[in-house]
């Protein structure tokens, strides 16, 4: 089975054999588009092309495939101007805030707190109620224009197979479903000024959607006709990929942004709607997770590395310089601190227009105490998001940890001190793919639901330092006084600039 993850900057494949093994994987590049501040836009046909290399590189494994299931980061959104699929603009992406001027407008005319436990996506510029309505007022001649409004991964889909298809995973990261009907919900679609029909219909993620068309065939050397699964989220599929298959578990995912997701049986809504709720699967029986994702993860760390070390000329020489200065300085960076807020904030504070910030500097204070400050704010950030799952409580099963953190067991150490639990750090090359492939092969009945989470090799496992902990449990208080106080200064600057214009 071919998994492939659409990721923000490239997408990649592994091939399985039918033991679960990786035969073969491969990875393509597309850039990230910022034509105006606060959007974050992907070219869908430099994504398609992208796509067509990695299948094209893993179909030469001596492997055969039996089918191929995707991933896709969540939130993207664009139009298309016909059934053919043309499309009439970027997609955005997550990171894109463009949306965030909608955000007084569509509180003052919905009931915010019943549309969130209805589609289980608090009033946030990355949900397409938001985003829809932005189309609509700012741009309404191209908005007016579209036949549909798809995903990524709806798109690449019907490139694939000529067919249109949502699946129920990525459909509940919209802010459009309804997770008690999983079906579109009326309200949220009135609010965002679109019908149904304007929507792909909605299938399961372990739909086969279609055999591979004869132009996708040619172009990658696969088999037409080959199956072509629906597969789901990132979030969704990278927890499958860690071997999580059941109601309390917990997947903690640092990438570019992060991530902290807990399994649960039924829909479950924060008070303060603080997390999201989103599917799962809804095979053998529906599964979903809750939790929160922070924007800034491996992007703080690309910051300090672009802006504080330019001398460094390679990537990887450059985040191993860090990670060898951030071991010389103490847990908590001798008094420095980084709210790194670089793209604003998801989870749990829902504050895209917040900004990064370092405090407590001093004349002793030099790069090393910045990267320690930097690693150290990522695990504060997720520390926020912990909180609001968990409280003082504490997951009862192991906590899985993956992303390219893994590959750095000093950070991975940081953020084990500063959430205070055990976590077993999965090396494991692309959970993504590793979980769509998996997925796949349960929706082709080459594997059973129940064998997923044996197909996945568990990793090293760290522990917390009593010492340490201590320390950051203060420095994560200090950190949630220094985000409110940076949280009422940006609104006072809002409202001395509202009164002078």
């Amino acid at each position: 089975m071919i998994g492939v993850s659409l990721r923000t900057t490239s997408c990649s494949a592994v091939l399985l054999d039918p033991a679960g093994h990786v035969v073969a994987r491969a990875s393509a590049g597309y850039p990230l588009k910022r034509p105006h501040p606060g959007w974050s836009e992907q070219d869908p046909r430099q994504v398609r092309a992208a796509v067509r290399a990695v299948l094209r590189e893993v179909a030469a494994a001596e492997v055969a495939p039996t089918g191929i299931a995707f991933s896709c980061t969540m939130h993207s959104l664009f139009p298309v101007a016909d059934d053919a699929g043309t499309p009439l603009a970027d997609a955005m992406t997550w990171q894109d805030a463009r949306a965030t001027s909608m955000y007084r407008g569509l509180r003052a005319d919905a009931d915010v707190n019943a549309l969130y436990r209805r589609t289980g996506c608090p009033v946030h510029s990355t949900y397409h109620p938001q985003r829809l309505r932005w189309w609509y007022r700012v741009d309404p001649e191209r908005a007016e224009r579209a036949r549909l409004w798809v995903g990524l991964k709806d798109w690449i889909l019907h490139e694939l197979t000529g067919v249109w298809a949502t699946d129920l995973s990525i459909a509940s990261t919209t802010g459009l479903l309804n997770l008690h009907s999983l079906d579109w919900d009326n309200e949220a679609l009135r609010l965002a000024g679109i019908s149904a029909d304007q929507l792909p219909p909605l299938v399961s993620p372990a739909a086969v959607v279609g055999g591979l068309d004869a132009a996708t065939a040619e172009a990658t050397g696969l088999p037409e006709g080959l199956p072509v699964v629906a597969g789901g989220s990132d979030g969704a599929l990278a927890s499958l990929g860690t071997g999580v298959a059941g109601p309390g578990q917990t997947v903690i995912t640092v990438g570019t942004s992060g991530a902290v997701r807990k399994i649960v049986s039924e829909p479950w809504f924060d008070p303060g709607e603080r997390t999201f709720c989103y599917l799962l699967t809804d095979t053998p029986e529906p599964l979903w997770f809750v939790g929160g994702a922070i924007n800034n993860g491996g992007l703080t760390v690309q910051w300090i590395r672009e802006k504080l070390y330019p001398d460094v000329v390679d990537d990887q020489a450059a985040w191993e310089k860090i990670m060898r200065d951030a071991a010389r300085i103490e847990p908590g960076a001798e008094g420095v601190f980084l709210l790194p807020y670089f793209a604003g904030e998801r989870s749990p504070h829902w504050a895209p227009k917040d900004k990064g910030m370092f405090y407590g500097l001093g004349m002793q204070h030099n790069r090393a105490h910045f990267a320690r400050a930097a690693l150290e704010g990522v695990a504060n950030c997720l520390a926020d998001v912990w909180d609001s799952l968990y409280g003082s409580a504490r997951s009862t099963d192991m906590v899985r940890l993956t992303g390219d953190i893994t590959a750095w067991p000093l950070w991975v150490q940081i953020l084990t001190d500063t959430l205070g639990i055990p976590m077993t750090a999965l090396d494991l090359v692309d959970t993504q793919s590793m979980g769509a492939a998996l997925l796949g092969m349960s929706a082709l009945g080459e594997i059973r639901p129940d064998e997923l989470a044996a197909a996945v090799e568990p990793g090293p496992v760290y522990t917390p330092d009593p010492r340490t902990q201590q320390v950051y449990r203060q420095h994560h208080r200090e950190h949630r006084a220094l985000r409110r106080g940076l949280a009422q200064m940006g609104e006072t600057l809002e409202n001395l600039k509202d009164s002078y214009l």
